[in-house]
């Protein structure tokens, strides 16, 4: 059995949608599927799977309190992707493997922390999946280069046509 959740776009969006969903389900997994921007060396339409999930935009380094960039207090720093989950997505996609940044915000600019992926999204459904003791995995389909010159218009235009392929990734991964 299969069910399908459009979270909507942002964190709050996706760790509300996820939540509300553990708490009346028992799943044995969670495959996030959705587009992502991607730093140089990706091109448009690359398959990723996630091995490890990060906020980009998560700062509580300040002080003497510990932490690390990217993580929120009393949580791992990265959440990690299962890791059967995550090898047998690779080998059923073809894909590559990297990390993912999640932000609140459509990354423009390459003044970024980290080369990776970076979605909206991601690590919101990982702490979720964190908190409720829920095995995930995530494939990203790169729909945008981060700070190159048609970022905008080539994100446009591949959010319109990526539905096909986001649906065959889902039933790979399946």
């Amino acid at each position: 059995k299969v069910m399908l959740i459009i979270t909507g776009i942002g964190k709050v969006n996706a760790a509300l949608s996820v939540a509300v969903m553990l708490s009346k389900f028992e799943f044995k997994h969670i495959i996030n599927v959705g587009l992502a921007g991607a730093t140089k060396g990706y091109t448009i339409g690359d398959k990723v799977v996630i091995k490890d999930a990060s906020y980009g935009d998560f700062d509580v380094t300040v002080g003497s309190f510990g932490y690390e960039f990217g993580q929120v207090p009393n949580m791992p720093n990265p959440f990690l992707s299962d890791y059967d989950l995550q090898k047998r997505a690779v080998f059923s996609l073809g894909a590559y493997e990297d990390s993912l940044y999640t932000q609140d915000k459509f990354v423009t600019k390459k003044d970024l922390k980290h080369n990776g992926v970076y979605d909206m999204e991601g690590a919101a459904i990982y702490q979720v999946a964190h908190v409720y003791q829920t095995k995930i995995i995530s494939v990203k389909l790169i729909s945008d280069i981060i700070d190159s010159d048609t970022q905008l218009e080539d994100f446009n235009h591949f959010e319109k046509t990526s539905a096909i392929i986001l649906k065959e990734m889902l039933l790979s991964v399946l």
